[in-house]
Parts: C-alpha cells; structure tokens; sequence
C-alpha cells in the first residue's frame, strides 16, 4: 500500500509542475535588450541632429509572438490626428463581427464599407467624422474613452488631454494595434485588409517594401501654433508579427526617419526569432529530461510493488501483478466504507445509549 501512495505522490507531483509549466512560461525574462535599443536610437537621433527644443520624438515596438515590448519617450502625448480613425474602426469592425451592421448598413454619410475604406486607407476625415457620429461622439477626443479596452493602462495613466482633445501616446496606440493583431479578421472583420494597401509608396513601405506586409496608418496635423504633428503606427508581418509606431512632433523628413526605425526593427525581429527558437528548443529539452526522470521513478516505484507477497508466502507476478494497483484502490475504497459506517455505529451505539441512561435514571420526574 505505501508503494501505490508513493507512485501516487508523484504522479500528482508531475500533474502539479506540469500544470504550473505556462505560469513559468509567462514570467520568463524579456528577449528584448533594452539598454541596447535605448543606445541605438539614441545614437541614431543624435545622427540625425533630432532632439532639444520644441522637438518630440517617441517610439513603441512590440514582439508579439512574446508580447514584450519596448518604448522610447512612450508616454509622451502627443495630438494623434487621423490615428484615432484605427481605434474607432475597431468599435464599428466589433459590431459588424457581432451582426448588428454589416458592410452595407448605412451609418450616415455612407456604408460601413465605404467609411472603412476611406478612412482608413485614403484617410478620409469626412468619413472619420462619419464614423463618430454614428458612435455617438462628435470627436475624436470624446471618442477616446471608448478605445480605452483595447490598452491594458490604468485609467490614471491617461493625460487629461487624451480624454479632451485625442492626444496619444506611443504607448496607447502600439497596444491598441497588438490587439488588432492579434483579434484579426475574425474580431475586427476588414480593417487590417484596409490598412494593408494604405500609403503603399511611403511611410514604412519606403523601406520595408517588397520585404514584409505592412497594415499601417499615418496622422499629420499641424497645430495653430505651429506644431507639427507626424506619426505612424503600423503591423508589420515578420515571420513573427511586430507592431511598430513612431510619433513626431517638428521633424524634418520624418517619413524617412520612420521608415529607418521600421527597418531596424524588423531586422531586430528576426534576431528575436532566433532567440526564441534557442529559447523554445532548451524548454522542450528540459520538459523532455523532466518527463523521462518522471517515467523512470514511476517504473522503478512499478517494479517495486510488481512482487507482493501474502502472509501463506505466495506471490503473484508478471501480468496478474497489474492488476493489483486497481485491486488496492477498491480495496481502500471499501475500507474507507467501513470506517464510515463503524465511526457511524459507535455514534449511534453512544447516542442511544445515553438517551437510555437518562430515560432509566430514578426520581427524574416531580424534583423541586
């Protein structure tokens, strides 16, 4: 019997590691090196004379095979002009998903699928507008608030200006773009297949052209005094998909600045793809050598019990000894019965018993 309760123990044992085995996945430190990416695009803005006075400059990556992420100047808000047109998109792709209008339900100043297309590929500001209405927000900024579930960012994080004017962060808008990623079409029906031909010659297509897909969506805007506000967020298909933005504020030639970073990363993402193939290989290995140290105890635990011999002295071996695991089972199960219904008896013996005793007891009855 304590050799099936010791195979038991650690069968459940290796039940437990396994079941623990993704929770160990999840906190494994990052693939990305993000002293060195700091270094470079340091380097590189220095390079370019970027940086200092009313210049801005903010980046977000994401690996989304791993979800980790890095950020330059990432929380830095910024007017996210047409950007916001991708978030609002979403809300009216979930519907869509969820059948309550389709691409030909008109939603004032035209189709679903003439607004989708437009504004996010031609970046039509009409159809942007459209879009609010029918959502019931008259701008952007008032839309925000109802993008706010596709970040995972506490209410606090959020500037005042995000909520009153549509201001963004590289932050805000590279998590929204993962979620786009990874809801796809089934989540999101038609607007990564409407970015995908957006700015086809310019923007990140200037350097990643030809190399990977890219489903990418620009603002530009220029303020009253004078800011001017560039970005792109984009979904670029490596092998392992990455999302990529770059937000600026007073940066001259900033399409080919983007295009720069858009090709850095994208040849960082196949770096990170070799590391997490190391990465994937040195887990099954360890899982394997796990699995098989696990195996060997339990058949050493098997062999152990595999000869059990009865007081007459008589053994039984070989095939008839697998039956014996399940004869104990039943065995403890009609013994654990029994214990029950005995503990059950006594209770009932001393209750009744007691109820006898206080029933035979003399002079009981008229006490003063």
């Amino acid at each position: 019997m304590k050799q099936i309760q010791k195979l038991f123990s650690l069968l459940l044992c290796l039940v437990l590691l396994l079941s623990l085995a993704p929770m160990a996945l999840a906190e494994e430190e990052s693939l990305l090196d993000e002293a060195a990416l700091d270094q470079w695009i340091q380097d590189y803005l220095k390079q370019q004379g970027i940086g200092g006075g009313n210049q801005l400059f903010s980046v977000g990556f994401c690996y989304t095979a791993t979800g980790d992420a890095w950020y330059y100047n990432g929380d830095t808000f910024m007017y996210s002009a047409s950007m916001y047109k991708v978030p609002v998109a979403m809300l009216l792709a979930e519907k869509e998903a969820s059948g309550l209008i389709n691409q030909d339900t008109d939603l004032g100043g035209g189709t679903l699928r003439y607004l989708e297309s437009t504004a996010l590929t031609f970046s039509n500001n009409d159809s942007g507008h459209a879009m609010l209405n029918y959502l019931g927000e008259d701008n952007g900024g008032k839309a925000s608030k109802l993008c706010m579930k596709y970040a995972s960012l506490d209410q606090a994080y959020y500037d005042q200006d995000f909520f009153d004017y549509s201001y963004y962060s590289a932050r805000f808008i590279t998590q929204v773009m993962e979620t786009l990623c990874a809801g796809g079409e089934e989540r999101f029906p038609h607007v990564i297949e409407n970015l995908l031909i957006a700015q086809p010659d310019s923007y990140l297509n200037l350097s990643l052209m030809g190399k990977y897909q890219v489903a990418q969506k620009y603002g530009a805007f220029e303020e009253r005094n004078g800011n001017s506000n560039n970005h792109i967020t984009a979904i670029v298909y490596t092998p392992n998909p990455i999302i990529v933005t770059v937000m600026t504020r007073n940066v001259n030639d900033f399409q080919q600045r983007m295009a720069d970073i858009g090709e850095y990363l994208a040849n960082y993402a196949l770096e990170l793809d070799g590391k997490l193939a190391q990465r994937q290989e040195a887990q099954a290995r360890a899982e394997a050598q796990a699995a098989a140290e696990a195996a060997a105890q339990a058949e050493q635990e098997a062999q152990s019990s595999s000869r059990i011999t009865f007081t007459g002295g008589a053994q039984i071996e070989g095939g008839r000894a697998r039956l014996m695991p399940a004869f104990y089972i039943l065995w403890a199960a009609i013994a654990a019965f029994g214990v029950l219904v005995l503990l059950h008896a006594v209770q009932y013996r001393k209750g009744k018993a007691k109820v006898t005793s206080t029933r035979s007891r003399p002079g009981t009855r008229g006490r003063h």
